[in-house]
């Protein structure tokens, strides 16, 4: 694994930009780990955010540590099992979305009643048009088991 540590002038942009989209405040010693070409960035050690298209969000862990309100789509519990094998958030499963969503936008998605945070993605249409009817709603960019999770939380064996 390849540490590369961020200049500050640049982790501070991000700090930013993180604060102005999300209301989290991020702060520590910024390092970026490629995995599987996804960067990954560690705040103070921690697998906090992604880079995606040159913008950045949080991932799972991210997710599960500041809990940000802005951009959660709440999900049933059928939707979870298709969810944690990579497919996109489709429309039926979706019983609650932040209406501030707009297409293009990061969003983060938890199942109901815990709120367990499942996924982070890419909005495919607003947040109002998110619940009801169908198609998919949200592109699945990073999720619980997926390689970037299991690189940093899953054990590797020694044999």
């Amino acid at each position: 694994m390849k540490r590369l540590r961020l200049r500050k002038k640049e982790a501070k942009r991000i700090a930013e930009e993180i604060k102005e989209n999300f209301e989290v405040c991020i702060s520590g010693e910024i390092e970026r780990v490629t995995v599987d070409d996804r960067s990954v960035l560690l705040v103070d050690g921690e697998p906090v955010l992604l880079e995606y298209d040159s913008r950045h969000y949080f991932t799972v862990y991210g997710i599960i540590k500041f809990r940000p309100e802005k951009g959660m789509v709440i999900v049933d519990e059928g939707a979870v099992r298709f969810v944690m094998n990579g497919a996109d958030i489709m429309k039926p499963g979706i019983v609650e979305a932040d209406e501030s969503i707009e297409e293009g936008d990061f969003c983060h998605v938890v199942v109901e009643k815990k709120l367990t945070p499942l996924a982070v993605g890419i909005a495919l249409v607003s947040g109002k048009d998110m619940v009801g009817g169908k198609g998919k709603a949200v592109k699945n960019i990073h999720h619980l088991n997926d390689r970037i999770w299991k690189f940093f939380f899953v054990k590797k064996s020694k044999n």
